[in-house]
């Protein structure tokens, strides 16, 4: 029963955007290290990495020269298929690295051709030879895992978008990398020895080769990724069990920070569609900007968030909680025992040890909430309405109003929220339906004082666990909560990871 109450200081983060009846606008600062670039390309680039890249580029016309002999390369094309590692983050904190997987490349010759005289002195008699020669077609196939090519790109940070701006292309491969097809030659003969050895110089100088044409590899990697960046200022939701709890996040302001990583301002609209008044409260950070130093993300809320969400969530009959007896201890221990019944709550033996019952749990009048940061004290009058199992019906049973008065201690561990209730005081007042008495006139003997004692028992000293709701930053990048800290007098402090 009281299990449910706890919810209240839960619903720090919620769902959707709406109208309400009543409605927090909280301010939040987030602030995330430089290492988070890694973790939005891990998370938020799978579509970039997964891609293929195509690439089928035109070079210059090339000489080459064998045995002393210029050969000229003509129509020379090179095709390119690769797939994209995953990024990684260079020293510096900025600069990102793309390396190929599996890359495939052909080059294609139009003709390699010699048109050269040679003088050789034969017995002591110089002749002048011409040699001419010529191949069309020459295809070259690069040995797979012997070239790479590498995209290095920066991250931007501007407003409320993040992309990546290309600086650098490259394109090289192994000594030897190349193997020539077959070739189609015309002219003298012991050509196909010179058409090697150019090809043996393409491979041993893939710098030379690739510098011309370093600029279009640039240009069709930058077309390429234009579109690959992310927009913060989206309006997003954030979820949990309460339906009539709406959330939006919305980012007003990126900055960034340098070695000190990124920092964001924006705002928390909490919607409460069943509060009975319409009212609507503004919640402001205090002055500065706190944490700069820190080597960890978090999201700053102000000092009262906790609070007043709870206050407002568990508002006069704008809430109400079904409970399963099971899920209360000592009520099960007390279904388990006749003996025990007989003497605190007889009406109960008519039924059978494994029934279950159900508790409505409500509350006609707002509950007190007074503390700070991770210790609260609430007090307030609640309502149960008790349901039995009679057939495949449950029907009215008991009525119950009681008064809770208990300290409440926060803590944050990975990704949940601990709630202990502590030292709580706890009266409860009995009354049974008059239906129920009517039709089955069960014994009315119920002993209050002991029911009560179980129920405070139930939830003294008892750690209750809940998962914390994921902050969705990007479309597909969402941090999690994995700590708490809220020193008095200051804002709230959530400590947040990928």
């Amino acid at each position: 029963m009281m299990r449910n109450l706890s919810v209240g200081l839960l619903t720090i983060l919620t769902s959707s955007h709406a109208f309400s009846f009543a409605q927090i606008n909280s301010e939040f600062e987030l602030v995330i290290p430089r290492q988070f670039q890694e973790h939005l390309i891990d998370d938020g680039w799978e579509t970039f990495v997964g891609r293929e890249f195509q690439g089928n580029w035109q070079f210059s016309d090339q000489q080459m020269v064998s045995q002393g002999v210029p050969v000229q390369l003509k129509g020379v094309n090179l095709n390119m298929r690769t797939h994209l590692q995953k990024p990684t983050l260079g020293s510096g904190g900025n600069l990102l690295t793309v390396v190929s997987k599996g890359m495939q490349a052909q080059v294609h010759i139009s003709e390699v051709s010699v048109d050269h005289v040679v003088e050789k002195e034969v017995g002591g008699i110089v002749g002048r030879f011409r040699i001419q020669a010529l191949c069309k077609d020459v295809v070259l196939n690069l040995t797979p895992g012997l070239g790479e090519f590498a995209v290095a790109v920066t991250p931007v940070v501007g407003g409320t978008t993040a992309k990546v701006e290309v600086q650098d292309v490259n394109l090289k491969w192994s000594t030897g990398a190349w193997k020539v097809g077959a070739l189609s030659c015309t002219g003298v003969q012991g050509f196909e020895g010179l058409i090697s050895e150019a090809v043996e110089a393409i491979s041993n100088d893939s710098v030379s080769f690739v510098s011309s044409q370093k600029e279009n590899l640039k240009k069709y990697v930058s077309d390429a990724i234009q579109g690959t960046s992310f927009d913060f200022s989206k309006t997003r939701r954030l979820l949990v069990s309460r339906p009539d709890i709406q959330v939006a996040m919305s980012i007003a302001e990126y900055r960034d920070l340098g070695e000190q990583g990124i920092r964001a301002r924006g705002n928390l609209e909490i919607s409460f569609l069943k509060a009975p008044d319409k009212e609507v409260q503004n919640l402001k950070l205090l002055k500065g900007e706190d944490g700069a130093s820190e080597k960890q993300a978090f999201l700053r809320l102000p000092k009262d968030f906790i609070k007043e969400i709870a206050t407002q969530a568990y508002a006069a009959n704008s809430w109400s909680h079904q409970v399963d007896s099971s899920a209360i201890p000592g009520f099960a221990t007390l279904m388990r025992s006749r003996f025990y019944q007989f003497f605190v709550w007889p009406a109960l033996m008519d039924f059978p040890k494994h029934s279950k019952f159900i508790f409505d749990i409500f509350s006609n009048q707002n509950i007190e909430i007074q503390g700070e940061g991770l210790n609260y004290r609430m007090k307030a009058p609640l309502f149960a309405r008790m349901k039995a199992p009679k057939g495949a019906q449950m029907v009215p049973f008991m009525n119950f109003s009681s008064y809770i008065d208990t300290k409440i201690a926060l803590k944050v561990i990975d990704g949940k929220l601990l709630t202990t209730m502590t030292q709580p005081a706890l009266s409860l007042n009995s009354q049974w339906d008059a239906g129920f008495l009517s039709k089955y006139s069960p014994s009315k003997r119920f002993s209050s004082s002991l029911i009560r004692d179980y129920a405070r028992d139930a939830v003294a000293g008892k750690t209750m666990t809940f998962d914390i709701p994921e902050i969705p930053l990007a479309d597909t990048l969402k941090l999690k909560v994995r700590g708490f800290a809220a020193p008095s007098g200051q804002d709230v402090t959530l400590y947040l990871s990928p």
